[in-house]
């Protein structure tokens, strides 16, 4: 195939749209959609209300709790793979069988649950009596184009249920995503993981790889020769400091939901977490939703990467380029050329241009003086400086101008940096559950649980007086790790020029990992080259086309199975870059099949990318001339 990229993506809507038709012609002819509303958003990017129609679909209402009767007999529920909405669903369909028995007989109810139905739905389902009386279906849509290089999966309950619950019954739908992927965009020579979820789903990948013999549309791509898989929890650091890009300023502020952002100036997202002791009713006002998509809002294109700073700056020269644009002179003819051709599209700039004029006033408003404070504060943690008057910063905004998640992210990101002690840590908690109540305790443990907090222990409690010699070993070495990795990677710029450098998306403070990752691929002259640099400082896992050379004479899977020892391990095909490394140096021909330079890097970050990263991911492309692209399982903020 000699198409480009772009359209090879474009067929993974057409894939979803196919599995969404095998599904919806299993369910009858006429049939009521009931939807959850976190999903229609994503469901617009894969189909219309005039696709679903033709496919049997007559009436759609939102799922709700107190949701009455519906039209038709035959009903589908469209609910993402959460116990406690499908629990919901369930009582639901109990309730109107209770109505009306002959309901059961029919057979009419239906669940289609992304992006799969786990295990344990089914004994759920058997255990309300309802098992052959609801039909449940699997739905794993393939990734789904935002922006310009830009793919998501879409799912933002993932991060809760991987990092916080430790729950991964679906990181195999992560695996298939990734394999849909390559069968359209063809097979990548590399395949690099980091953290412990980007390794299991390299080894389900290989699975896959295994057990379903297909052919590769390509067996090698020039498009996507790298690919670099990263668990979230690599770089907490990147989701937890506050964005200087206009994109990811946008994102502070406002709710953006599959690419399109609700620009509600009179109710944000930091209003809404603030403490508010007067409650004054306001009129509702309009709705206006903009689409974050370079290829519908060119004006966004052209500002999305850039510092805040240059925001207003550009957004001006837009604004005098519209006004010295003078129709009156021109003529009959003229005019009727430019009603017919162009001035639809101006009509739609200068929405586009007042809506981000609007949007950068509120930001402005919001932030007011406390960006270059927090930023400032930030600074310091990162460089692990002043960390009593950073505390005192922290401690401060818990008393004075607490809010309900920022105020949070300097807790975590100081206890990342540089640590909290027990009684900096108890003292903030009290803060913050006397301000919004002992009900959010639970906050903490989950913070906790997903490695975005650490809880410091009492030392008056865990000190043994009999053994004082080991106690340095036993200390927590979390406190200084972070600087150490921060700068073997160079993620801590010196003071200077940052416009340059990737670090610009968090007003010079620090180099986001995946951007950090990507420029060492990029210039260093081969693979082995990179894995050299990275695997000293990283623990990373290999798989791609260019393992499967080392694959002859080696175990199948179904064989390493049948022959199973008690305590061996299962490779799956995939390699340690250690090992693999010292195999480099004593095999040629394997070094020479490694010897190629890194064109384009496809960056899959397991719990979701922020702007900033991709923001930064785009100064290495284009400090480098080369492709990336930014993919997120969904949206982490």
């Amino acid at each position: 195939m000699d198409q480009p990229l772009q359209s090879k993506l474009s067929s993974l809507c057409l894939i979803s749209q196919h599995k969404l038709e095998t599904i919806l012609s299993l369910c009858g002819d006429k049939a009521d959609l009931i939807i959850d509303p976190s999903l229609i958003k994503p469901l617009e990017r894969i189909c219309g209300v005039t696709w679903l129609r033709q496919h049997g679909i007559e009436k759609i209402y939102k799922m709700d709790p107190q949701l009455g009767q519906t039209v038709n007999t035959t009903k589908i529920y469209f609910i993402s793979a959460c116990k406690h909405k499908y629990k919901c669903v369930l009582d639901q369909i109990s309730s109107q069988i209770s109505q009306n028995p002959s309901l059961a007989d029919l057979k009419c109810f239906n669940i289609i649950i992304v992006p799969k139905v786990l295990h344990t739905y089914d004994s759920i389902l058997e255990s309300r009596g309802l098992y052959g009386v609801v039909k449940l279906h699997s739905f794993s849509w393939e990734l789904m184009s935002l922006d310009d290089r830009l793919l998501s999966l879409e799912l933002p309950f993932l991060f809760k249920q991987l990092y916080v619950e430790q729950n991964h019954s679906l990181l195999s739908s992560v695996s298939l995503s990734l394999w849909s992927l390559f069968h359209v965009t063809g097979q990548p020579k590399c395949i690099i993981s980091l953290g412990k979820l980007s390794s299991s789903v390299l080894d389900i990948l290989e699975i896959y790889n295994e057990t379903y013999s297909r052919d590769f549309v390509s067996k090698d791509t020039d498009e996507i020769d790298t690919v670099l898989l990263i668990d979230r929890n690599q770089d907490y650091a990147s989701s937890l400091l506050t964005p200087a890009t206009y994109s990811g300023l946008l994102n502070e502020i406002f709710n953006i939901t599959c690419g399109h952002l609700d620009l509600n100036v009179k109710e944000t997202k930091y209003k809404k977490g603030k403490m508010n002791f007067t409650t004054i009713p306001e009129d509702n006002p309009k709705k206006i939703t903009m689409n974050l998509d370079s290829s519908i809002d060119s004006l966004y294109g052209e500002i999305k990467h850039r510092h805040f700073s240059e925001v207003l700056s550009v957004l001006s020269s837009k604004a005098k380029l519209l006004k010295n644009e003078d129709i009156k002179a021109l003529g009959i003819q003229e005019i009727k050329h430019f009603v017919s051709t162009k001035l639809q599209q101006v009509a739609l700039f200068k929405q586009n241009l007042v809506n981000h004029v609007l949007a950068s006033e509120t930001i402005i408003s919001e932030m007011n003086n406390k960006f270059e404070n927090v930023t400032y504060t930030e600074n310091e943690m990162m460089n692990n400086r002043n960390k009593k008057s950073n505390f005192n910063f922290v401690d401060e905004n818990f008393g004075t101008d607490i809010q309900i998640y920022n105020s949070l992210r300097l807790m975590c990101l100081l206890s990342l940096t540089q640590g909290l002690s027990y009684d900096e840590y108890n003292n903030l908690v009290n803060k913050y559950l006397l301000a919004f109540g002992y009900k959010f305790l639970y906050v903490f443990q989950n913070l906790i649980n997903a490695g975005l907090l650490i809880q410091p222990v009492s030392l008056k409690l865990s000190l043994n007086i009999s053994n004082l010699s080991g106690l340095s070993d036993r200390l927590p070495k979390w406190q200084t790790g972070f600087q150490n990795q921060a700068a073997k990677l160079k993620q801590l710029p010196s003071q200077g020029d940052t416009k340059s450098s990737p670090s610009y998306v968090f007003n010079g403070s620090y180099v986001p990992l995946v951007a950090s990752i990507c420029n060492i691929l990029f210039t260093s002259e081969s693979l082995s080259e990179a894995l050299t640099k990275l695997s000293s400082t990283l623990e990373l896992k290999l798989s791609g086309s260019l393992l499967e050379n080392m694959k002859d004479g080696i175990q199948t899977l179904n064989e390493k199975l049948s022959n199973l020892k008690l305590n061996s391990e299962l490779e799956y095909g995939c390699m340690d870059a250690k090992s693999l490394l010292k195999k480099l140096k004593t095999d040629s021909k394997l070094s020479n099949a490694f010897s190629f330079k890194t064109k384009s890097v496809l960056v899959f970050v397991i719990g979701g990318v922020t702007y900033a990263e991709i923001a930064a991911c785009d100064v290495i492309q284009s400090a480098n001339g080369k492709g990336k692209y930014s993919l997120s399982v969904h949206p982490l903020r």
